[in-house]
């Protein structure tokens, strides 16, 4: 999947310049020289409950799921750490309508901007998500030199929904209708500490061609 283009990829900067577009345009995806590491033995992660980033905590109508067993080996086992960070921090600004801005450690190009858009549309303090987003199927595709990686992971945001914050009552899906379900490809790089941040997002509908996996 890496380095593919078409159509049907949605590039994080262009995803939700309107609620449910579906925006043509080049995947950007890392492109290192080099070998790509074979597939990792697994081991199980811990389960969401009592989910929290830093000091936020997620409230108990929220969960996000990540389905996928850690990998044995400890550099990928903080590549996938730095993935599931970016997606908590992803989800702490929408729950904070902005003001949470952990992500800024954890994202950076366009998938900080993938961020700051989907904050944006939760800006208003009427509006909030409510229920289940799972990041299933999460894999590495490629470890390079120890300092770049990208990884692939099937989102399903079927049973996750955008809410009325005062009553409750659903008003949509959380994300715009066409990534109820789709492949999420991000490039990650190391950082000095040794922990791994997202650097570029590529996202690809599962009713697509290279997002059909995730149907």
């Amino acid at each position: 999947m890496r380095g593919r283009r078409g159509a049907a990829a949605l590039v994080a900067a262009g995803i939700l310049a309107g609620a449910g577009a579906c925006g043509s345009g080049n995947a950007a995806v890392f492109h290192p020289v080099g070998s790509v590491s074979p597939a990792p033995i697994q081991a199980p992660l811990p389960g969401p409950g009592g989910q929290r980033l830093g000091s936020f905590r997620f409230p108990s109508d929220v969960s996000i799921d990540f389905t996928a067993p850690a990998p044995a080996d400890a550099v990928k086992r903080a590549v996938i750490a730095g993935y599931q960070d970016y997606v908590l921090s992803l989800w702490a600004a929408v729950l904070t309508h902005g003001k949470n801005t952990t992500y800024l450690r954890h994202a950076g190009g366009s998938a900080a901007g993938f961020v700051r858009r989907e904050a944006a549309r939760y800006a208003s303090p009427g509006v909030t998500v409510k229920g289940t987003v799972t990041y299933n199927d999460t894999r590495i595709s490629g470890v390079y030199f120890g300092t770049g990686a990208d990884v692939l992971s099937c989102v399903d945001a079927s049973a996750f929904h955008q809410v009325n914050a005062q009553t409750g009552a659903t008003e949509g899906p959380a994300l715009p209708a066409r990534l109820t379900r789709y492949l999420e490809n991000v490039a990650e790089g190391r950082n000095s500490d040794g922990t791994w941040s997202v650097t570029r997002l590529a996202v690809y509908p599962a009713t697509s061609t290279q997002g059909a996996m995730c149907r």
